[in-house]
């Protein structure tokens, strides 16, 4: 267990350095989980506030399809446990009638038991670590506290990617915040308009164009960045030509 759990810890550092993808973080860890625990197959379940939940990594094709039942039916011990933040085991599924839909395709596939343990990130959605075994009680004691660290493993990477994400969000929205104020002041000072008429006209354009506004807005100041340029450079050749007239002169001649 020891060696898998510091594999899982240095996969997740090694995300966090900016080397690897969330994806396939999340999938080192969950098949290191299954290695350590000594479970068949464990996969992650995700539900957010747009989509519904969905089995977004597995050490087994089957998994799925037995979580599918529970997103059908919108109960099941993943669902449960990532909802109320505990630990939900199953001990026999021939025997348990909590999640009955759970059960049954449990059963089909060939498992025997369950542990889902809740993978905790603030403020990102509900997540559950799921774990089947082909055996009836097959989850001790030491088997669930193993079964922890690895979902705190992907609570750890989860985390990070969510505020890294955030973070990016949060520095788009204020680059397209500037852009648009710049082009709004753009506006205001070629057609003497207020600063919500300028916005106004940004909105305009980019609905008639169907475009985004920031798009539009950096359009803007593009163009008045080269104009201003162009004014520049035929500024430094009248100075020239002032400073200068005989040499001008001669240039022209020549």
């Amino acid at each position: 267990m020891d060696d898998a759990l510091i594999r899982a810890m240095e996969a997740v550092h090694t995300f966090v350095q900016g080397d690897g993808n969330i994806e396939a973080t999340l999938g080192q860890i969950a098949e290191l989980s299954v290695e350590a625990v000594g479970a068949d197959m464990a996969g992650l379940t995700i539900r957010d506030g747009v989509t519904g939940p969905t089995t977004v990594v597995y050490t087994d094709k089957m998994v799925p399809d037995i979580d599918q039942a529970q997103y059908e039916s919108n109960r099941g011990p993943c669902l449960d446990a990532a909802r109320s933040g505990t630990v939900l085991e199953v001990v026999d599924v021939h025997a348990d009638t909590r999640w009955p839909e759970f059960a049954a395709a449990a059963a089909e596939h060939g498992i025997g038991s369950s542990l889902s343990i809740p993978v905790i990130v603030t403020g990102d959605g509900l997540r559950a670590l799921n774990f089947y075994a082909g055996m009836p009680s097959f989850f001790d004691d030491d088997a669930r506290r193993v079964a922890g660290l690895f979902a705190g493993q992907c609570a750890v990477a989860s985390q990070y990617w969510s505020a890294a994400n955030t973070s990016l969000n949060l520095a788009a929205a204020m680059e397209s915040r500037a852009v648009i104020d710049q082009a709004k002041g753009v506006i205001m000072a070629t057609t003497h308009c207020g600063a919500d008429e300028a916005f106004d006209l940004l909105r305009i354009q980019s609905q008639q164009e169907n475009r985004k506004l920031r798009d539009i807005a950096a359009e803007v100041v593009s163009r008045q960045t080269r104009q201003a340029d162009q004014g520049e450079q035929w500024a430094l050749k009248l100075d020239r030509r002032r400073s200068h007239p005989e040499r001008s002169e001669a240039d022209h001649e020549r």
